[in-house]
């Protein structure tokens, strides 16, 4: 055999290789979960998507989203008590501006969170509203628009419960959880990792089903070109085709499921 002869076959091993290694990766022959995050209003949520691939054929596609600090690290959102909110003291209280869907409201924060083992202190931006930052990975939502793997830590600790609110000591600092840390929104009990998930907390009315409807459509129709519009009933639409969808933020959400896919 010539010594072209081995440089070609060995070629042609090399691309036999690669193209099973890609076959793979794509879940042709096997199962494949794809995941991207996305930050959401201002960093108060971030939303994960999952693509489940089996065989080379979309099988599933979920949505969950995340409150972040911003949003239970507040005191009017996370449901804190009376009494919850005396024993807290005020060096680890932090007042910020705080805009929830419009409204612009002074509000008291926990002044120092933990998330895994990174310490969050509240801060204010120059026009007054609430952030978080910490000396070592600077502010929560830089970190978190700087890579989505950081958004997928975020989200692990979290799921595992891995987040609290800080209460400043002489020592250091001191843990503490709430009761709405334990319980959905209506009051039913809950594992803390679901606490601060939209799914299981029981997020606004309209929020889930609006969810389900995009995630069924996907499921369903596949990732059909990435149009989306709205009809003259304000409802969503892909590629003109209808989903039923009527949520503002359908674009991000249905988007990170298209970012998933095409990972």
């Amino acid at each position: 055999m010539t010594r072209r002869s081995v440089s070609v076959l060995l070629a042609v091993v090399f691309i036999l290789v690669c193209v099973g290694a890609t076959v793979y990766a794509q879940g042709v022959s096997g199962t494949l979960v794809k995941k991207a995050y996305t930050l959401l209003n201002e960093g108060y949520y971030i939303a994960e998507g999952a693509v489940t691939i089996e065989d080379g054929i979309v099988v599933d596609c979920t949505i969950d989203e995340m409150n972040t600090m911003l949003f239970w690290g507040n005191f009017s959102q996370d449901g804190i008590t009376k009494a919850e909110l005396a024993a807290v003291g005020d060096d680890s209280i932090y007042t910020a501006m705080f805009d929830f869907h419009g409204a612009k409201t002074a509000t008291k924060f926990a002044k120092y969170v933990q998330v895994g083992d990174i310490v969050f202190e509240a801060g204010a931006k120059p026009d007054g509203y609430i952030l978080y930052a910490s000396g070592k990975v600077g502010e929560a939502n830089a970190f978190f628009n700087a890579s989505e793997g950081h958004m997928e830590w975020f989200f692990k600790q979290m799921r595992a419960g891995n987040f609290w609110l800080l209460k400043k000591t002489s020592g250091g600092f001191e843990k503490y959880e709430i009761g709405s840390f334990f319980k959905d929104v209506p009051g039913a009990p809950l594992d803390k990792g679901k606490s601060q998930n939209k799914k299981y907390r029981v997020h606004w009315n309209a929020w889930e089903p609006n969810i389900y409807k995009i995630e069924s459509f996907i499921k369903r129709n596949g990732f059909l070109p990435e149009k989306f519009d709205q009809n003259k009933d304000n409802v969503w639409t892909i590629a003109d085709v209808v989903t039923g969808a009527t949520i503002v933020e359908f674009a991000e959400y249905a988007g990170v499921l298209y970012k998933a896919y095409d990972k």
